[in-house]
């Protein structure tokens, strides 16, 4: 072994503790820097070969070689949190759409549809207590004006809740367009991974870039990831691949019929499909989930229990009163909330069998309208009581996933996260490594300079 040897190995020494030094700094540099993986620097002990006869004895390695940077993070507590954040975004899109829907049928206050019944409860009532003719028009035309303002109310809420479809369509949109640009993107990052990766440099920055990216695809569609070993993932929305490799694959969610055809002019009936490249995409979690679950159950659930209600109002008011008195305004059936109305008039209103004695009037389809409204108002507050549980158990549903999302975060922070009080400590001890390496380059140069100068071969 040369004597000059040990030259190389303090070199060595001083590089790799140089090394260590600019990677805590990286660290501490990011620490605030969200997505950021800390850093490690991978060195191990570099052996001397030594074969043959005049190898010597007891003698130490090479020293040291950096074989590398490790990026440290843990695959599952990442797929974790991945996906407890993308339950968060469902649960969080549900609630929103859930107040919606509550927001829609607007039965609060003084103009909600149970105000309105109970309005016109009582005009029948009214109508059914009169024993002459003194203010009976009048009750007449009370019962016809606030019959209309049940049949407005019921009509709005429609309304509403078609335009909270309309409203999930152009988020789905919005949602597909991010998705198929965050697609690209992680494609994009593949390629630039896998080249770097090939030409033996760190490619730890792009994954992190990376990591961001899917968990924004995985917040939008609950995607999951595959990981393949020349660095680079492929995505996939429940079965179909969005990404794999250099490639990305485009997202569509689109209203189809009965028949599975995309359409154009949609509505509550028709449901959201998601495809990729041709193949059905069932999201498993995220805002997309959401949004699709919202459109095809959850306002599709609500507009047929409407459409129930305004069938159980026309029914049981029209087997009350003796004849059609609600009906669709144009002539179909069954009633329907859309198209509901009052198909009665004042002047032709029926509230007794005996009008020619008004004192002796028994009024009996007022009462039995009275008395119908009794199960008709019954029934609405059925709907509206579970309506109201059902949005406060998924905004509840949305808080603790919010806490259990945290959580996960939380431990994969712990994994990957930077901790200024250990990289202090990492410095410190690099920068000792280096003060060493560099004493020991110093005390050779010295042996050398003693060995030379007092054996005379100064100046020879």
């Amino acid at each position: 072994m040369s004597t000059f040897s040990g030259i190389n190995t303090a070199a060595r020494a001083l590089s790799a503790s140089q090394r260590g030094m600019e990677v805590t700094g990286q660290n501490i540099a990011n620490a605030n820097t969200e997505g950021y993986s800390r850093q490690r620097v991978d060195q191990s002990a570099s052996v001397l070969n030594q074969t043959g006869q005049f190898s010597q004895k007891f003698t130490p390695g090479d020293g040291v070689v950096v074989n590398g940077l490790t990026r440290i993070t843990d695959a599952l507590s990442t797929a974790t949190a991945r996906q407890d954040s993308a339950n968060a975004k469902e649960q969080s899109t549900a609630a929103t759409i859930w107040a919606g829907v509550e927001n829609a049928i607007g039965d609060t206050g003084t103009s909600g549809l149970s105000q309105n019944l109970a309005d016109l409860s009582s005009a029948w009532n009214d109508l059914a207590s009169k024993s002459g003719t003194d203010g009976l028009d009048g009750a007449r035309s009370l019962v016809i004006t606030r019959s209309q303002a049940v049949a407005a109310s019921v009509n709005g809420m429609n309304t509403q809740l078609e335009a909270q479809y309309d409203q999930l369509n152009l988020q789905a949109d919005a949602i597909t367009s991010q998705v198929n640009t965050l697609a690209q993107n992680v494609a994009k990052l593949n390629t630039s991974i896998r080249e770097t990766t090939a030409n033996g440099a760190s490619a730890n920055e792009l994954m992190d870039q990376r990591d961001q990216l899917l968990n924004q695809l995985a917040d939008l569609s609950g995607s999951r990831v595959v990981n393949r070993d020349n660095g680079t993932v492929d995505v996939l929305i429940g079965n179909a691949t969005l990404v794999t490799g250099d490639f990305s694959y485009e997202l569509t969610v689109t209203p189809t019929n009965a028949a599975g055809e995309a359409i154009e002019e949609a509505n509550i009936d028709n449901d959201f499909v998601a495809r990729i490249n041709g193949q059905v995409a069932s999201p498993a979690a995220g805002s997309l989930k959401a949004t699709m679950d919202g459109a095809n159950t959850t306002l599709a659930k609500q507009k047929e229990e409407l459409n129930g209600f305004a069938k159980q109002l026309a029914d049981d008011t029209n087997a009350a009163y003796g004849q059609p008195f609600f009906a669709n305004s144009d002539g179909s059936t069954p009633v329907n909330a859309k198209l509901l109305t009052v198909v009665e008039t004042a002047a032709n209103l029926r509230d007794s069998t005996n009008l020619t004695g008004a004192q002796s009037a028994d009024r009996v389809h007022a009462k039995a309208v009275t008395s119908a409204f009794e199960g008709i108002k019954s029934s609405w507050r059925t709907n509206v009581t579970n309506l109201a549980a059902s949005t406060q158990s998924a905004s509840n549903r949305a808080d603790l996933a919010s806490q259990v999302s945290l959580k996960s975060a939380a431990v994969r922070d712990g994994v990957s996260g930077v901790n200024l009080d250990e990289e202090m400590t990492n410095l410190v001890a690099y920068q000792h490594a280096y003060s060493a390496a560099a004493r020991v380059l110093t005390a050779i140069d010295e042996a050398l300079d003693t060995l030379i100068s007092r054996t005379g071969l100064v100046g020879r």
